[in-house]
């Protein structure tokens, strides 16, 4: 695991492409043959991180499924956790770790299969929702995909130690799409 958390601190510092196997090396004070005895080179490193933040993000979506809430509940304790794991170093790598040419195609579709669980999962979620009262009626994939293209992106400007906690930017987040940006009062501010 120590090989897998310095590794993907620094794919998330330098950049996947501008990191070495030598680079790792040197910050776990090892020698390669010492990695390469581990995993069989820098996408398997890559993969691995990816798959630790998958299995993370399953683990909270089995505790969503099995609480006793409404829908709209149910999305901000997911929402709440998601955030919480990309905000990792091993959650950025997932992100990241999907784009063209970073990863085999074998590697990077077993993620996208995690991955699309999780869109399907929440879906289900948002039809609960609408069905319980607690999301009005709306497209539970185009929700869902608007829902994770704001909060992925939050991967790429959150800085650990920064002056928000990511479970305040999620609280955030979640009443941006609960309440809406527009004043109830109308365009403007201004009394109808």
């Amino acid at each position: 695991m120590a090989i897998l958390q310095a590794a993907a601190k620094i794919f998330n510092e330098r950049g996947y492409h501008q990191t070495s196997m030598s680079d790792v090396a040197t910050a776990l004070n090892v020698t390669k043959p010492f990695l390469y005895y581990y995993l069989k080179d820098k996408e398997d490193i890559l993969y691995q991180c990816s798959r630790i933040a998958t299995e993370q993000l399953h683990d909270i979506l089995d505790e969503v499924r099995a609480a006793q809430v409404s829908g709209w509940e149910r999305m901000e304790m997911l929402f709440r956790g998601y955030v919480k794991v990309m905000c990792t170093d091993f959650g950025v790598c997932l992100i990241r770790s999907t784009s063209p040419g970073l990863m085999q195609k074998e590697s990077r579709d077993k993620l996208w299969t995690g991955r699309r669980r999780l869109n399907r999962e929440v879906e289900m979620i948002i039809a609960q929702g609408i069905a319980d009262g607690s999301i009005r009626s709306v497209d539970p994939k185009k929700l869902s995909f608007a829902m994770f293209g704001a909060f992925n992106w939050i991967t790429y400007w959150y800085r650990q130690g920064g002056p928000q906690m990511p479970e305040t930017i999620a609280d955030h987040y979640l009443d941006f799409f609960a309440r809406g940006v527009r004043s109830p009062e109308g365009r403007g501010g201004e009394q109808a």
